[in-house]
């Protein structure tokens, strides 16, 4: 008999931040009364979807029998499970039929608290009542635990090694919702909370995603201003002031009525739709330069600057929004791919295209009308570059005319270069790295462990505590969250945790910084370490973009 186990996850399901209640003496009793307080205030929050616990055992009622006083009253351990069960029982009673109502009747003999428990009569001795109480004592226990949790920070270390026992709190926001802005809410309740914690309690944070958030789109934005400011800087030194000055409006006009239109296309500002803006960047400026440029040479063939604005757009209007559609078809078959690596990858081609065609008619609207405002009519006097402009007229353009005056003069030497260049960049295509979707690029990483079949609890915390020992010789790590017995709790879109399985733990390692090459070498080292431990199979795993994977090769 083969039993399946089906389980659906959505992005919903991931926290938005995870936190660590740690306590090294408080009994689990006292650590969930502390977080339910924080937990009833996280949820008055609108866009709070749920708050979890994890690491924390649930309540058992443990019956502890006197089996000498049992044996003073002839009272069997039949007698008291049979007592307990047929007393915990909700039986039908039938229905009632109340006019046009029909009520279904039961009996409520389930048990309300602990005192009805010891109250259960399980027997009879010389003409009195046996109750449980008499030969038993009844009271809440904690399960006998499953899933070990500990959490470390740097300044833990130096102190007593490894992680502190804890519990992992998992707070998740509703969908389609801003995760910055339910930051803005969340922040004060937690920095209230960690203000009124016993002396004996802390309060970790273990994962931020705002956080993430908003550096990794503090700098996609930092690097599309940069390029903004790069591609007006070679605009205003390639041409005049005033047609520099009309192209360099072209940028930010493109770029804010496209990011609408990606918006109300349902993607918004993200880190995939601004690495698509990066990318276009350089393309939103073509249209408008050459619309300048003919512009300009209206004018200096004598015309006015509005008959030249018009007789310049008149003239190129079509081969400029047949260049431009031809680069937008080429992104066509990019948001066409289906399944979950086409929705993950859509909004790039979605947003090049989009802020190209918005490009198009800002070249063919907003640029003629207003250089027939801003420029000059200089009649048939020729518009000529000064200064740096010149000298770069001189730099490119000059060694350009020379090189295509000779490739005219010897066409067939030009087209055996070409395709000379051609083989020479297709051979070297195969020294280049090939991946589809990029590293995460975050200072952070999962370390699983698994044992074999039939190893204990106890073995799979040793070997997490091996992982710990590593870990606390490294400087460049900040924190760890240990998980032994399950998965850590999901954080990120694509790596889903591991139900219960005490063969199995997980730790996960936040690093101070991410820098490529440093964190290259961290992930070799842990590696080498992790792959001479015998009797268990311990994996470094790096977080990254795409579809969620458990290996780089996978035979279906």
């Amino acid at each position: 008999i083969v039993q399946l186990d089906m389980w659906k996850w959505t992005v919903a399901d991931m926290a938005m931040m995870q936190l660590a209640l740690i306590s090294g003496d408080e009994p689990f009793s006292e650590m969930e009364k502390t977080a339910d307080v924080l937990r009833k205030r996280i949820e008055k929050i609108p866009s709070i979807r749920k708050v979890n616990y994890y690491g924390l055992p649930g309540q058992e009622i443990h019956v502890s029998l006197d089996f000498e006083k049992m044996a003073m009253v002839n009272t069997s351990l039949d007698h008291i499970t049979r007592a307990i069960s047929s007393s915990n029982m909700n039986i039908p009673g039938g229905d009632i039929k109340l006019g046009a109502s029909n009520l279904s009747v039961k009996s409520s003999g389930s048990f309300q608290n602990l005192e009805e428990i010891r109250s259960c009569v399980v027997n009879s001795y010389q003409g009195r009542l046996i109750y449980l109480r008499d030969v038993a004592e009844v009271k809440f226990e904690y399960e006998e635990r499953k899933h070990l949790t500990r959490f470390a920070a740097k300044h833990m270390f130096q102190e007593n090694g490894g992680g502190e026992r804890c519990i992992f709190i998992g707070i998740s926001q509703k969908e389609g919702l801003n995760v910055l802005e339910t930051n803005e809410e969340l922040q004060p309740v937690i920095e209230a909370f960690e203000e009124e914690l016993p002396e004996n309690m802390k309060l970790e944070v273990v994962y931020n995603q705002p956080n993430t958030v908003k550096s990794r789109i503090n700098d996609f934005v930092n690097n599309l201003l940069q390029g903004v400011a790069l591609v007006a800087l070679i605009i205003f030194l390639s041409l005049v002031f005033r047609s520099s000055l009309v192209v360099a409006m072209a940028i930010p006009l493109s770029l804010t009525i496209g990011l609408g239109f990606v918006d109300l296309a349902g993607f918004g500002l993200q880190q995939i739709s601004i690495a698509g803006l990066v990318v276009v960047l350089g393309m939103l400026v073509d249209n408008s330069i050459v619309m300048v440029e003919n512009i300009n040479r209206f004018i200096q063939m004598g015309h006015s600057k509005r008959e030249a604005s018009i007789l310049a757009a008149s003239e190129i209007g079509w081969p400029v929004i047949s260049a431009t559609l031809t680069t937008i078809l080429a992104f066509v078959p990019i948001a066409a791919m289906p399944d979950m690596t086409g929705n993950f990858i859509k909004s790039l081609p979605v947003t090049i295209m989009i802020t190209l065609t918005v490009s198009l008619l800002v070249a063919l609207t907003f640029t003629p009308m207003i250089t027939s405002s801003l420029f000059k009519d200089r009649a048939t006097k020729e518009v000529k570059a000064r200064g740096i402009a010149r000298l770069l007229r001189w730099i490119i353009e000059k060694p350009f005319r020379t090189t295509l005056r000779l490739a005219l003069k010897r066409p067939l030497l030009s087209l055996f270069l070409a395709f000379l260049y051609l083989a020479g960049s297709t051979a070297m295509f195969s020294k280049v790295d090939i991946s589809f979707f990029p590293k995460a690029e975050q200072p952070n990483l999962m370390i699983q462990a698994s044992l074999p079949e039939g190893s204990s609890l106890l073995k799979t915390d040793e070997v997490a505590r091996y992982v710990e020992r590593v870990l606390d010789t490294m400087p460049e790590v900040s924190y760890y969250a240990t998980n032994v017995g399950q998965g850590n709790p999901q954080i990120y879109y694509n790596v889903f945790p591991r139900r219960q399985d005490i063969r199995h733990a997980e730790i996960y390692v936040q690093l101070y910084d991410f820098e490529p090459e440093a964190f290259a070498r961290t992930l070799a080292k842990l590696r080498k370490e992790f792959d001479l431990y015998p009797g268990a199979r311990i994996r470094v795993k790096e977080f990254e973009q795409g579809i969620p994977f458990d290996a780089p090769v996978q035979i279906f």
